[in-house]
């Protein structure tokens, strides 16, 4: 990969997009951009869910930015604040193509307040870089890793977000350097 483009979709604050290209230079070693893309994603929305698909945005991103891209090797993340699913799981953080061009992340289940804590904007942050940290390394062909501190542990409840460290275990550094 050469770049990384953000797409920051729905209106995510400043805060959380600036907070990721010193981040995602460190872990990846590539540029990173913030684009803009118009997209009504109230097309990914399921009413009877309450939520918003996640694989439906990432196929129209693969297919309606990612492949407008006229330098090869853009990786595109977006980055929104909805609520969001695949349908075997009842939400997911953000998901991946593995080894393919798109990611997204939504920061909606990361915020404390969401569990009746008061705000804390400093763990938003931690909580979201990793996530997006996680997503993009499936970009790059990483799969999740057994070890629990690895930023690419699996992470099925916002607690297991707070266990993990914001980087790669040495077997998926590793990896990633020989994919890089």
């Amino acid at each position: 990969m050469k770049a990384i483009h953000l797409l920051p979709l729905g209106g995510p604050g400043p805060d959380l997009v600036d907070a990721l290209p010193g981040p995602l230079r460190q872990a990846f070693r590539i540029r990173v951009e913030t684009h803009a893309f118009g997209l009504d994603p109230e097309q990914f929305f399921d009413a009877g869910r309450g939520q918003y698909n996640s694989t439906r945005l990432l196929m129209h991103l693969k297919s309606h930015y990612a492949a407008l891209q006229q330098e090869p090797g853009i990786c595109t993340l977006a980055i929104v604040p909805f609520d969001l699913f695949i349908p075997i799981l009842t939400y997911v953080f953000g998901e991946a193509e593995v080894g393919g061009n798109v990611a997204v992340v939504s920061y909606h289940r990361l915020a404390p307040e969401r569990y009746g804590l008061p705000p804390d904007n400093p763990l938003l942050l931690a909580r979201f870089v990793k996530e997006v940290v996680h997503e993009l390394g499936h970009v790059f062909s990483l799969i999740h890793c057994s070890v629990q501190s690895c930023v690419m542990h699996s992470s099925s409840y916002v607690e297991d977000i707070d266990l993990k460290e914001g980087s790669f275990c040495r077997a998926c550094a590793a990896e990633l350097a020989l994919r890089s």
